[in-house]
């Protein structure tokens, strides 16, 4: 039996259905199959992901954001190993420069994107009605490229990121995705947002079908009328519950899309919890004001000062100061903000790595049972396209994730 934490009386090879304990969980075997459900394991610390995010954001400051395809990296690769399934961790492969190359190739394109519209506006200026076209075509463009990037930049992650020498892949065309997206985002906006489980379960059931790992595919059949009357009430209640309704229902929604995801033999289930959620928000939420209030306080605190310092020396009472005051007084009014800014950016980019993607990742393992079996000896690797460069757009327009 792998050592996942996870235990068979059997070693196994039972045949009965029993429940296995997960921590914190209890998953019921399915019965009359003899399927004991295994779990990905995640053993990463808050403490260790905080490091990380603190040295990333330092360094990437002191780089003047450069260091951030390395900081990404590290990270990636810290969480990636931390999964352990059926006794084997996974990696992450990627290398910094290939993020870094595909960022500026996509910063070029975006760029030229930008003049060429901004020559249209230019040519068209007066023209009401060719602008009012021209931003309607502006906005639908902007959308397409979120979704094109998002789509990227999956591909990119799973071509690196393997487990037991196997890597990942995903077929499928991102401008078709980029136009799915932009679709389901129109039909959103005219449904004031009922279209929701379509646009989700649509979108990702072309992410899953296009996945693969080594030479096999994964299958998706859930459907969004599963999901329609959850949202439903999700959406008449998002107000009166403060948003709690929404939580609510993505983890219902992650929980139908596990029960419907299928990988050779294998078949998925969680029981993936609103509360657990709702504490994993909380406490980030809350982490994330106290940061902008800690930082409101500094400046409310230093900024009086440093402004009565910068009016003395704008009106000419300088006599009020000596020369070694009047330096600092300056430096203090140029420097301070900067440095609290900066400092809020480190704290925020930690938050969110311990607090948030930390407690995620962990959550979603300890609530993903995988049941079957399957012969991954007979698994060959992947003959998916290897990307060459990283998720350059998701990275320009800030869609990336880790």
């Amino acid at each position: 039996m792998p050592s996942t934490g996870i235990g068979h009386p059997n070693g196994g090879k039972g045949t009965q259905a029993m429940d296995v304990i997960v921590p914190g969980r209890r998953f019921p075997a399915a019965p009359g199959r003899g399927d004991d459900p295994r779990h990905p394991f995640y053993d990463g610390t808050a403490r260790s992901v905080a490091m990380i995010a603190l040295v990333n954001g330092l360094l990437t400051i002191a780089t003047l954001g450069v260091y951030r395809f390395w900081a990404k990296t590290r990270l990636r690769r810290y969480l990636w190993g931390r999964v352990n399934y059926e006794g084997d961790t996974f990696e992450y492969t990627g290398r910094p420069l290939e993020l870094l190359i595909g960022f500026v190739i996509a910063l070029v394109v975006l760029v030229a994107l930008g003049a060429t519209m901004g020559f249209a506006e230019f040519a068209l200026a007066g023209n009401d009605a060719a602008l009012t076209v021209l931003a309607v075509g502006q906005g639908l463009l902007i959308l397409f490229l979120i979704h094109f990037a998002i789509f990227r930049a999956r591909r990119y992650r799973l071509s690196r990121t393997q487990w037991r020498g196997i890597r990942g892949g995903q077929s499928g065309s991102a401008v078709t995705y980029g136009l799915m997206g932009t679709g389901w985002s129109l039909a959103m906006v005219v449904t004031a947002g009922l279209a929701y489980p379509f646009m989700r379960t649509g979108l990702q059931g072309y992410r899953l079908r296009h996945t693969w790992f080594g030479d096999r595919a994964f299958d998706f059949d859930a459907r969004a009328m599963q999901l329609l009357l959850r949202w439903l009430v999700a959406w008449l209640l998002f107000i009166p519950t403060l948003g709690i309704s929404y939580v609510w229902y993505r983890a219902q929604e992650f929980r139908t899309y596990a029960a419907h995801t299928r990988y050779g033999a294998l078949r998925f289930d969680s029981d993936l919890g609103t509360t657990r959620l709702m504490w994993i928000g909380l406490r980030y939420g809350l982490t994330l004001i106290g940061i902008l209030l800690i930082a409101g306080l500094v400046g409310a605190m230093a900024f009086p000062g440093m402004l009565s310092g910068a009016q003395m020396m704008a009106s000419g009472e300088s006599e009020a100061l000596d020369a070694a005051g009047t330096v600092m007084a300056g430096s203090a009014v140029t420097v301070l903000p900067i440095l609290v800014f900066l400092a809020v950016i480190v704290a925020l980019g930690v938050a969110q790595a311990a607090l948030y993607v930390h407690p995620l990742l962990r959550e979603i393992c300890d609530t993903l049972a995988v049941y079957g079996t399957e012969d991954f000896h007979a698994i060959a690797q992947s003959q998916q396209a290897w990307p060459g460069r990283g998720e350059g757009f998701a990275d320009a327009l800030d869609v990336g994730a880790v």
